[in-house]
């Protein structure tokens, strides 16, 4: 099989991996579920499109993301945002360890995790350089979803957020790991929330399509 995998050392690049079914064999598909995390050997060359890995293990067992329900649709759910965020090949430690201390508190937390694809996503969005600019911002503002930033007048294109809806959102923006618990959003908001931020995906990163894993949410948060 063909992996997608975000590494340490080389960044995102494409891996033939031959995978068994069976217990005996050195890679067992099993291993390869949404955001897991694996340490491996491959006969990396740069410039080529695919390096053969030869031996898998895992890097962290998940206790939680893959046997809890909500946990593994929002596990899907990440996988498929960063198949399409993350195209660049080249090392980016900060952005590694960015997601490796995500998906670890992930599959710690007890409780209060059912917003936690929002706030990773705003928080992606700092390590990829599209982060909103809020300076100035005050609840007279509008935010420009298209110029990602706060302004003052009515934008002359669709792509913003009213002044009254805007003070929801900035506060989402402002809402990290440790505080996410407080949101305590209704089905309602987290539907809302999740449009926006896909919709400020899509304006800021080239092709970014329609991801069919967030029916899998709208239907599993209805």
């Amino acid at each position: 099989m063909i992996a997608d995998m975000y590494t340490r050392s080389h960044g995102r690049h494409s891996f033939l991996v031959p995978v068994s079914s069976s217990g005996r064999g050195r890679v067992r598909r099993v291993l390869f579920q949404p955001l897991s995390m694996l340490s491996f050997t491959a006969s990396y060359k740069k410039g080529k499109s695919l390096s053969r890995v030869s031996d898998v293990q895992p890097y962290m067992l998940y206790t939680t993301i893959q046997s809890d329900v909500v946990k593994s649709s929002i596990a899907l759910y990440l996988s498929e945002l960063l198949t399409y965020s993350l195209r660049e090949e080249g090392a980016d430690e900060t952005l590694f360890n960015f997601l490796d201390r995500s998906f670890t508190l992930f599959d710690n937390l007890e409780s209060g995790y059912a917003d936690f694809h929002l706030i990773f996503m705003v928080q992606l969005l700092r390590y990829m350089g599209i982060y909103p600019n809020l300076e100035g911002y005050d609840t007279h503002c509008y935010i420009d979803l298209l110029q990602g930033c706060a302004v003052r007048e009515h934008p002359l294109h669709p792509d913003f957020l009213m002044p009254a809806d805007a003070v929801q959102f900035v506060n989402l923006l402002r809402t990290g790991y440790d505080s996410m618990h407080m949101l305590s959003l209704n089905r309602k908001l987290r539907g809302e929330y999740l449009a926006i931020l896909t919709a400020y995906y899509r304006l800021h990163i080239p092709d970014f399509p329609y991801l069919k894993s967030m029916d899998v949410l709208r239907e599993l948060f209805d």
